[in-house]
This record gives C-alpha cells, structure tokens and sequence, in this order.
C-alpha cells in the first residue's frame, strides 16, 4: 500500500469525569465538538478504539462541520479464547467464549458498515487494540485475527492493520503481518522504565526492531507518549511530568516528520474511567490535555 502522507496524530477518547465506556455513558455531540475544535488545528489523523455511539458521533461532526480529519477506526472485540499458563486471569467460560464470538461477527459487520458510510473520513481500520498482550483478558488468537483481516479487506478498500506492543509483533505476529496492510505499533519508553533522556532513542529503537523484521512492511506507530503524573508504583513520580512530556512528545513527534513515519501520540485528553481510584494512576494521566479540555503545556 501507499504510505499515509505525513502530519500529526493523536489518540482521541473523549471521554470525561462520569463517562466511561464501560458503563456506555458516552460524551455528548457538544463534548466531542469542542474537542475536536481544540486539536483540529493542530492534527490530522484521529485514531479511536471502538464502534460505540461515540466513534459514530465523531464521524457525523467531522462530516457535518467539515473538518479536516483522517480518522483510524477500530474493533473492540470480545475474548474468544482463554489465557493458557496465566492461572491468575479471569477464566471466561465456554459458553461466553461461543457467545463473545457471535457479537464479535456482528462488530466486524459494524465497522465494515461504518468505513462504507464514511470512507472519505476513514484513514484506515484497526482489528483490535493489544488484545494479543499478555495483560489482556480478552484474547482473540493469531488465526482469528488473520481470518477477521481478510474478511473486511474483501469487504472494503480502506487499509487495514492491527495495533499492538511492538514486542508481541517481534514475539508472534509473523503470519498475521503477512496479511496486514501495514503495522501499527506501540512502544511506551516511560513503561519500559526509561529516563527521559534516553526515552525518544529507546522507541526509535523498538520501532526498528520490527521494521527490520518486517521489511517489505509499511510500519507507523499507534501509541506512544508520556505521563504527566504516577503514584510511583513502576513509573517513578519524579520522572512523570509535564515538562517530560513535553519534551518527550516534541523529540518523537521531530523524528516521525524527519523520517515520514507516523506517530500517533497518546493521547488528547486524560481519561479518570481507567484504572484504580487513586487519581495519580499513569492510566489516567497521558493526555496533552487534562480532564477538564486545558492544554497542560503549549508546545
């Protein structure tokens, strides 16, 4: 496929204090609005997660106010298989895992559905967001992966991919490279307990190792960034700031344009649905934006 012309990227999940979509309580049309007026001057490519009434909302505003967004789609599928050798995951039953995979293949109907009724916004389709990591609990295999790639490629024209750590594509996702438009990967140097001073040359780093594995593959990467706050538990407080983000952003976001690679930072907006109640949780705390739609530092 052809490469994506370059321009910035940003990981876009709207959701604010009392929204979650684990609960369904999605922003309004009016949340989503004023957030895409805060970073349509600044990106280009959108990446969000799932076929829910706030992907669908995004689209229809992009489409009806004609802002100059490309947007990655993606599948939030339900677990089809059981951990093997992880005794402390949670063992979904047979009968859930038979029913998970019939709501999955009306999902896979959904985004091949949505990319056709907004293909001229629809940069690209994503099959799913880390589910072959080993944290995940909602495990798809390699071959159901591969089986769902062929099938909206047959369906549809947009390119399709698969986001993941960039250790698992190195680990055990030969075949389905081989069937992927292109590689989206994620490399999280603050996770890899890095300084910030050798954080931009360690993703460079992980970025090459799976397109050197991969060479006759268009790779980009989907998720990287920085914290701006942790309690300390892997990422140390003192190395969770905003002044690192700033700099960490800045120095990968220099390289991708240097080198026409995409780089999708993550992400727009912190997100308190995540993780435990304590409030200084990494999870909660990636966004150039915090909660509340203030830019934490301008660039």
């Amino acid at each position: 496929m052809e490469r994506f012309k370059y321009a910035k990227a940003i990981n876009y999940s709207g959701y604010r204090n009392g929204q979650s979509p684990l609960t369904k309580t999605y922003p309004s049309k009016m949340e989503i609005l004023e957030d895409l007026r805060l970073l349509e001057d600044e990106f280009y490519y959108l990446r969000m997660y799932d076929c829910t009434e706030h992907l669908i909302m995004t689209l229809e505003l992009i489409e009806e106010f004609n802002l100059n967004f490309q947007v990655m789609i993606g599948l939030s599928l339900h677990a089809e298989e059981n951990h093997v050798g992880h005794s402390y995951f949670y063992i979904h039953k047979e009968v859930d895992l038979k029913s998970n995979k019939v709501e999955n293949e009306i999902l896979v109907t959904d985004i091949i559905n949505i990319s056709k009724k907004y293909s001229k916004i629809i940069s690209s389709i994503s099959i799913g967001n880390e589910t072959r990591s080993v944290w995940n609990n909602n495990r798809i295999s390699v071959d159901r992966l591969i089986e769902i790639t062929k099938t909206i490629q047959t369906e549809t024209n947009i390119p399709v991919t698969f986001c993941e750590e960039y250790q698992t594509w190195i680990e055990e996702l030969s075949p389905l490279a081989k069937v992927v438009d292109f590689i989206s990967l994620h490399t999280y140097p603050a996770w890899q307990l890095s300084k910030i001073d050798e954080a931009c040359d360690v993703a460079v780093r992980n970025f090459n190792e799976v397109q050197t594995l991969f060479k006759d593959k268009y790779c980009i990467i989907t998720e990287t960034g920085w914290p701006t706050s942790s309690h300390g538990a892997r990422i140390k407080a003192e190395d969770a700031t905003i002044e690192n983000q700033l700099i960490y952003n800045r120095q990968i976001s220099k390289w991708g344009e240097e080198n026409n690679i995409l780089v999708y930072l993550f992400e727009a907006f912190d997100e308190p649905w995540k993780g435990e109640h304590n409030p200084k949780e990494p999870e909660k705390n990636w966004g150039i934006y915090s909660v509340d739609r203030i830019r934490k530092e301008k660039d």
